[in-house]
């Protein structure tokens, strides 16, 4: 007979047996330690990316100074339009002194420039040289490759740059002075003061009136150059 306080054959005392209700609690909750574990990974991430990210303070003090930049930039645009502006008027002035009194710079090809500045012929802005004449007289002028139109007198010539922009200029000095003598078609240079005349003078020097004596009584003036202050130009 079997002893009814031994244990079941197949059966040890003391211990027991797990069941599948007591599994599924284990695996519960080992599921929720690694949600768990997985969530603070999460947080911990984004805390991290976080303090990376630019603050909204930091990104408008960046710009800060760009925009101050342009700022300046912009404000001070007018002033140098302005400067430059004052500096090439001042290189314009400086660069025409003749400006004012309307002529040519003394030195430029074909002008003949007195003094003051006063253009007397100046082939960039052709006019009647009379008016002009009449202005400067007494005073000296200077020509610079100013074309000869003709030579109708041994001892003066015509100038410039056709029958209605033309002076005369009259030629005064000893004989031998200069061995230069003067031909239709050349361009010379020459310096020379400007002198009143009267009706006579055409006549004295030798110009008829198809030769322009006319002009010249109209005119009242002309220019008298020493015979060695008139050279070829080039």
């Amino acid at each position: 007979m079997t002893d009814p306080r031994q244990p079941a054959a197949g059966t040890t005392r003391g211990a027991s047996s797990v069941g599948p209700e007591k599994k599924s609690r284990k695996g519960l909750w080992l599921g929720l330690a690694i949600a768990a574990a997985l969530i603070a990974l999460l947080l911990l991430l984004s805390q991290c990316g976080g303090d990376d990210d630019p603050q909204p303070g930091a990104a408008a003090a960046s710009s800060s100074p760009s925009s101050t930049s342009a700022s300046a930039s912009a404000s001070a645009s007018p002033s140098a339009t302005s400067s430059a502006s004052s500096s090439s008027a001042t290189s314009s002035s400086t660069s025409s002194p003749s400006g004012a009194a309307g002529g040519a710079s003394a030195g430029q090809p074909s002008t003949i420039v007195a003094a003051d500045g006063t253009a007397v012929l100046d082939p960039a802005a052709p006019a009647d040289p009379a008016p002009v004449l009449g202005q400067v007289t007494g005073q000296q002028v200077t020509g610079t490759a100013v074309q000869v139109l003709s030579v109708p007198a041994d001892e003066g010539f015509w100038v410039g740059s056709s029958d209605a922009q033309r002076v005369w200029v009259q030629v005064t000095g000893v004989q031998g002075e200069s061995d230069y003598q003067v031909r239709q078609g050349d361009r010379v240079d020459f310096t020379g003061t400007v002198v009143a005349h009267d009706g006579e003078f055409p006549g004295t020097v030798g110009v008829d009136e198809a030769e322009g004596a006319t002009q010249l009584v109209e005119q009242g003036q002309h220019i008298e150059a020493d015979r060695a202050a008139v050279t070829l130009n080039g």
